[in-house]
């Protein structure tokens, strides 16, 4: 047999219109703020940044906001023009902030010149620089790691709200539930792959010419498809394998030709993977739409989910390849490794789950909106590089503006393995690659 594997990334959610991102989360954090100081507080204070209204004539500023906005009034005319008063006043809450954390005053300056932060790398950066004792504003891991905690329990409040008023069964996109439930396409199997790639079809082939109709149905059954709709399609296509020397069993060499020459003469049923297994590196349920009732293909929420003590989410780093790591892991200094992903993942079974799956058979792998970036390399390096991988192919984002993100996604998938002859042979090309959701959809 053969499986697919979705690894699924933030890209996936927001490629849904969830606003998932951590640019995202840090502006509603911020919303969270102001709304307290728009209340009836002068002075906001919760270990990450601290806001204070102390002059008379700031007070003043402050309690003129309060009014406009009780009264509904949306516009403050000046003498210079109209201004909305929740623009004056952003600049306003700005002016009068102050950062308790060094580790949240950089993710901010980050997303302020880059428009994006990748909150797991700069963690993982900054206990690097306490590593080295570089002057950072922490001389131990332990103040780092309340600071991560803090944000972790504002990003979790944050996701926890979108999932409970965006997430809706309409959500989910019919060109991605296709790609997701497509069959195998010859060309997308790495060169080293073939031999177990044609093991799969032949062992397919005999599948739906010898079993019998009710264990077939079943099958099909998973992808949506049934029996009395597909059993014409077997029936003409095992006729045009047929072995004329051997009527009774097909031409296994016709059925490879008519595989490889992908000219649609092949039904899907006999490219379909086994089993999928969606593996969400998101802490929302965005995935749980895209299997179907009665399914047994499952989703592995590798990361944790949100509002589940049984499988907490995990929020750190993981990325035991990186010449540093040894280094830190040597100090026997655990605050070090307080936040390191290999180490959560023994906290449930999920990866050991994982490791079941990708050595009970080979696999493809599509990648659906991960950036496959070093935070993750630990995991990656295995399913990459694991003998069972036969293709990696990834969906990438179509920009506005008509780029697009292939090239990102290929230059970290490379930082993922220590062999780039495998990875050359392994990684789907862009030629035969397309985005997640097409320009029209």
């Amino acid at each position: 047999m053969m499986n697919r594997i979705i690894l699924i990334g933030n890209g996936f959610d927001l490629a849904h219109g969830l606003p998932t991102s951590y640019t995202d989360f840090i502006r509603g954090y911020y919303a969270i703020q102001k709304l307290g100081l728009l209340e009836d507080a002068y002075e906001l204070s919760d270990g990450l940044c601290s806001v204070k209204i102390s002059s008379p004539e700031d007070r003043k500023t402050m309690n003129l906001f309060r009014s406009i906005l009780s009264n509904g009034m949306f516009q403050l005319t000046r003498n210079l023009g109209e201004i909305t008063p929740l623009e004056h006043f952003d600049k306003f809450f700005n002016d009068n902030l102050t950062y308790e954390s060094k580790f949240f005053e950089a993710i901010n300056k980050a997303i302020e010149s880059k428009n994006w932060v990748d909150i797991e790398s700069e963690y993982y950066a900054w206990l690097k620089k306490i590593f080295r004792q570089s002057s950072c504003g922490y001389t131990t891991p332990e103040q780092l790691n309340k600071d991560l905690d803090l944000i972790k329990t504002y990003l979790t409040v944050h996701l926890s709200l979108v999932q409970k008023e965006n997430i809706k069964p309409d959500l989910a996109k019919e060109c991605i539930r296709k790609t997701i439930y497509e069959p195998f396409n010859a060309r997308d199997i790495s060169v080293g792959a073939q031999g177990l790639f044609e093991e799969f079809l032949v062992a397919r082939l005999k599948y739906l010419s010898t079993e019998d109709d009710r264990e077939i149905d079943s099958f099909l059954h998973r992808f949506g498809q049934s029996f009395g709709k597909t059993h014409s399609d077997i029936e003409s296509y095992k006729e045009s394998v047929q072995n004329p020397s051997a009527p009774d069993s097909p031409d296994i060499a016709k059925h490879l030709k008519k595989v490889n020459e992908n000219k649609g003469e092949v039904p899907s049923c006999f490219l379909l993977p086994e089993q999928i297994l969606l593996l969400n590196f998101n802490y929302t349920k965005m995935a749980d739409l895209y299997i179907p009732e009665r399914s047994d293909f499952e989703v592995n929420h590798i990361h944790g989910e949100l509002g589940n003590d049984k499988n907490p989410v995990i929020f750190g780093y993981g990325d035991e390849l990186d010449e540093d790591y040894k280094r830190i892991s040597d100090l026997n200094d655990n605050s070090y490794l307080t936040n390191i992903k290999s180490i959560r993942y023994l906290e449930t079974d999920n990866y050991r789950r994982l490791l079941r799956f990708i050595a009970s058979a080979p696999y493809q792998i599509y990648i659906m909106g991960h950036s496959c970036g070093n935070s993750d390399r630990t995991l990656l390096n295995t399913l990459f590089e694991h003998r069972n991988c036969v293709s990696i192919k990834p969906y990438y984002h179509l920009r506005e503006d008509g780029s697009d993100n292939y090239i990102e996604i290929i230059q970290n998938i490379s930082r993922n393995f220590n062999d780039m002859q495998t990875m050359r042979d392994r990684v789907v090309n862009k030629s035969y690659c397309r985005p997640l959701v097409p320009r029209e959809n």
